[in-house]
């Protein structure tokens, strides 16, 4: 019997051990959950001080952004001016942080500071450069030549049977050529990542400038122009990858598309002067958004999933009016949102990572997806062109030189 008692004794104390060692987990547990909202609190807080728009950005891009102090730190310094003989053909283009520059029968890469970081050899006099991914696309205009690039690493090269006149490539390392080809007003070629043909069309009926493969690789489009009633009408397909059959969407009585492209879930967007148009993947008009009175000047895709659009008023001739430019973003649903108004005409605009620069040609405007003004650079130089090395830098083309500009 005393045994007995000894025995619950002992069980008791060892409840009670076992009872506060629980408490002490318990205890460090919400300790660092408490450490780990404070933390969260001030991250966020910290980001949305920097006007940073998390919702049109990856997790990765937002560690990136936390992480990276610099851009803020030199925020609207130029951080290296680049100089370049105008008197030669320069083509500038950036690509996995680093500066692209093609010059004669070259390509190379430079970092920030100018320092060649790779070059390869290409036979490209007019070249165009057009980068998705991990993946970077050469290719001569008015030539034959065409290569595509993963790092400094041409992956395959080709020439073509006719002289080009456009090429893309997408994420996935498709690339679609379209070119001349005799007897007909156009063709296109569709090559995938291991230098294979995918599909070769020629194109009888109409001039085709521009041909995309969708995020898939199930789909392109083409879009062109049919001169060949009294009035020009612009057309644009989108054919599946496996059917011979070409489906023309309807747009109405509409003269010309500049852009057309795809969002990432495939949907397919166009541009005109005045209006832009969403088809679905089935080439089923989802949503058509006119802008009476106002003219497109440019436009680009933002994130993946929605439009962005320069517009300026123009009067009955179709001149554009006054200096004043309204920037607007229309979602994948096709609701439209006016995200910032500018004193001033612009030249053109750029997307990166939830980031849009608006450049008038002297001034660079950086917004974020919501329309809060994250930076603005007045520039000593014409700028012809921007291009983001990240989110923080982007890279100025002037007529003699090249500027970084950190944001």
């Amino acid at each position: 019997m005393e045994r007995s008692e000894k025995e619950k004794q002992s069980n008791l104390n060892t409840g009670d051990v076992e009872s506060s060692g629980q408490i002490k987990v318990r205890n460090v547990l919400l300790f660092f959950i408490l450490v780990l909202i404070v933390a969260c609190t001030a991250a966020f807080t910290y980001l949305k001080s920097k006007n940073v728009d998390m919702e049109n950005m990856s997790v990765k891009e937002i560690f990136s952004e936390l992480v990276d102090f610099s851009g803020n730190e030199q925020k609207g310094k130029v951080s290296n001016e680049i100089k370049f003989d105008a008197n030669e053909k320069h083509v500038f283009a950036t690509y996995k942080g680093l500066i692209i520059e093609s010059i004669k029968d070259s390509v190379k890469a430079l970092n920030e500071a100018g320092e060649e970081q790779w070059v390869v050899t290409v036979s490209a006099g007019n070249p165009v450069i057009k980068t998705a991914g991990s993946y970077m696309l050469i290719a001569d205009l008015t030539g034959k030549d065409v290569y595509l690039l993963n790092g400094g690493e041409i992956k395959w090269n080709r020439k073509m049977n006719g002289n080009i006149i456009n090429a893309d490539v997408n994420s996935s390392g498709f690339v679609s050529v379209v070119r001349e080809e005799k007897g007909y007003k156009g063709a296109i070629t569709i090559i995938n990542k291991k230098g294979n043909d995918v599909l070769s069309r020629t194109i009888a009926g109409k001039f085709v400038y521009m041909s995309k493969v969708s995020p898939s690789g199930k789909q392109f489009l083409i879009n062109g122009l049919d001169a060949s009633g009294v009035k020009s009408q612009a057309v644009v397909e989108l054919n599946n990858m496996n059917d011979e059959k070409a489906n023309s969407l309807e747009l109405g009585e509409t003269s010309l598309l500049p852009y057309a492209g795809f969002l990432d879930n495939g949907d397919l967007v166009a541009t005109g002067d005045s209006a832009v148009y969403s088809f679905d993947t089935e080439s089923k008009m989802k949503w058509k958004l006119e802008f009476p009175n106002n003219k497109i000047i440019c436009s680009d895709i933002l994130s993946g999933d929605s439009t962005v659009l320069a517009l300026s008023e123009e009067d009955s001739s179709g001149k554009v009016t006054g200096n004043k430019t309204d920037i607007y973003t229309i979602n994948k649903s096709g609701e439209k949102k006016l995200l910032y108004s500018i004193d001033s005409k612009v030249k053109n605009i750029k997307t990166y990572s939830g980031v849009i620069a608006i450049n008038t040609g002297t001034t660079v405007y950086y917004i974020n997806g919501k329309g809060a003004l994250m930076d603005k650079f007045d520039s000593k130089i014409s700028i012809s062109d921007v291009y983001f090395l990240s989110r923080h830098k982007t890279v100025l083309v002037g007529k003699n030189s090249i500027v970084i500009n950190n944001i």
